[in-house]
C-alpha cells in the first residue's frame, strides 16, 4: 500500500510543510530561480519553498504555511570592502 493510499497523508500535503529530508516543520517562500518557478508553477496553484533546517528545495501547494523567511545572507554577513 502506497503512502498516498492514506487520506491524512494527502491533506497534510496541502495543509502543513513537512521537509521530505529532514522531517522538519519550518519552511519558508523561496526566491523563484527558474521560468518554471516563475509562470507555470502558479497556474498549478504551487509555489517553490525552503526547509528553514537543512535548506532543501522543494515545491508545495498555496495553501501551505509558512514561516517568514529571515534577512538575506548579505544583510546578514557585512561587505568584505
Amino acid at each position: 500500500m502506497a503512502v498516498w493510499d492514506h487520506p491524512q497523508v494527502l491533506l497534510a500535503f496541502f495543509s502543513r510543510f513537512v521537509c521530505l529530508g529532514c522531517l522538519s516543520e519550518r519552511g519558508y517562500l523561496s526566491r523563484p530561480r527558474s521560468f518554471a518557478d516563475k509562470y507555470i508553477l502558479p497556474m498549478f496553484l504551487l509555489r517553490p519553498v525552503r526547509c528553514a533546517d537543512c535548506y532543501q528545495r522543494s515545491v508545495r501547494p498555496f495553501t501551505v504555511a509558512l514561516s517568514r523567511r529571515r534577512g538575506s545572507l548579505k544583510a546578514a554577513w557585512p561587505s568584505s570592502h
